[in-house]
């Protein structure tokens, strides 16, 4: 009888387990890969979809050389202009991982003048921010006077 009751209840439990059957990482994983895999798409304009296996990458597999080329990915995404990712702040710290945590990456080099570049036009943005807050509020001062005499 109990053969036939482990007969009976046996596809029920494996039918049931079936739903929680892990979903392998794209390209099986493989960290040079799944960056080929990203650059592929963001030269085809799916840019979204490399972000995503870019990030994949880094944080599984952050101690590799295929985690310094996904750094580089994904800063190049965040600086191109043509992207719908176009994000000067996001780029800026992509590129500064990769100078600190691979700095024997052949990417160092070009990754360098990024960030400094980028470290600059932020530094300007802010300045800029500072400059049209400060003009405002001598306009809301003299407007201010204005009013008094």
């Amino acid at each position: 009888m109990s053969v036939l009751r482990a007969a009976l209840v046996m596809p029920v439990l494996l039918a049931g387990c079936g739903r929680f059957v892990m979903k392998p990482p794209p390209e099986g994983g493989d960290p040079t890969r799944l960056v080929a895999q990203a650059d592929e798409l963001a030269r085809n304009g799916s840019q979204a979809e490399a972000r995503a296996i870019y990030r994949e990458v880094v944080r599984h597999h952050s101690q590799t050389p295929a985690a310094a080329d996904a750094l580089w990915g994904l800063g190049r995404l965040y600086v191109d202009p043509d992207s719908k990712l176009r994000d000067y702040a996001s780029a800026h710290v992509a590129f500064g991982r990769l100078l600190t945590e691979h700095p024997d990456s052949p990417h160092v080099a070009e990754a360098r003048a990024w960030h400094a570049l980028l470290g600059e036009l932020l530094r300007a943005q802010e300045d800029a921010k500072q400059v049209k807050n400060d003009l405002e509020r001598l306009k809301q001062l003299d407007m201010k006077q204005e009013r008094h005499r």
